[in-house]
């Protein structure tokens, strides 16, 4: 197990970026935070309560996950990743990551419910009797396709920060960076910058 999971930044835009954004740098260094099947547990766990597929989940310290599991979901992430890309650059997707979307969507047995928050509150739901890994795998997936095929990919944006391979929405008119990290990165090499160029006069 490594550390990467703790350090993955997880902005809570979507699931399906928060995916994606496992892939992500800290200190000048690419990482990858799912790297081994405990990773892929220790962060389903983590975003289980966002998830809701089923309160079992939520309530577990993750599922059980496999080699096979890690692959299927480094496939979707590479696809959601790689699908982000072009519609920030205004590029048609690949075929081949909308069907590994697709696929991934199929895969968990899932069926809609109504839940009553304790607000009173109306919530859709998807549950399945007996989760497992590829119950995640779907509702991920059904979230990048919601994200892809909705009115949010209008927000979809990449970091601007200089080698940051995250994505966010653009939830205020403002926001330029993924996080508050890259903001303050940028505005402190903005700064250092300036005073070069001053001290240079």
């Amino acid at each position: 197990m490594t550390d990467s999971v703790r350090e993955a930044p997880v902005y809570a835009d979507t699931l399906a970026l928060d995916l994606a954004n496992t892939v992500y740098m800290s200190r000048g260094k690419y990482l990858d935070a799912l790297v081994d099947p405990e990773d892929l547990r220790k962060w389903t766990a983590k975003v289980a309560p966002r998830l809701r597929i089923s309160p079992s989940v939520e309530r577990a310290d993750g599922l059980a996950a496999d080699d096979a599991d890690l692959e299927e979901f480094r496939t979707l992430r590479d696809a959601i990743r790689s699908v982000a890309a072009d519609v920030v650059t205004g590029k048609p997707p690949a075929t081949m990551h909308v069907e590994a979307m697709n696929a991934a969507a199929a895969r968990g047995p899932r069926r809609p419910v109504l839940s009553l928050g304790s607000d009173g509150s109306l919530h859709k739901d998807a549950v399945s009797d007996a989760p497992t890994m590829q119950t995640v795998l779907s509702a991920l997936a059904e979230d990048a396709i919601d994200l892809f095929g909705g009115d949010r990919r209008q927000l979809l944006r990449a970091c601007q920060a200089p080698n940051c391979p995250l994505y966010f929405l653009k939830d205020h008119a403002r926001r330029e960076w993924c996080g508050p990290s890259c903001g303050n990165r940028v505005r402190a090499a903005r700064a250092y910058r300036k005073r070069i160029a001053s001290a240079a006069k």
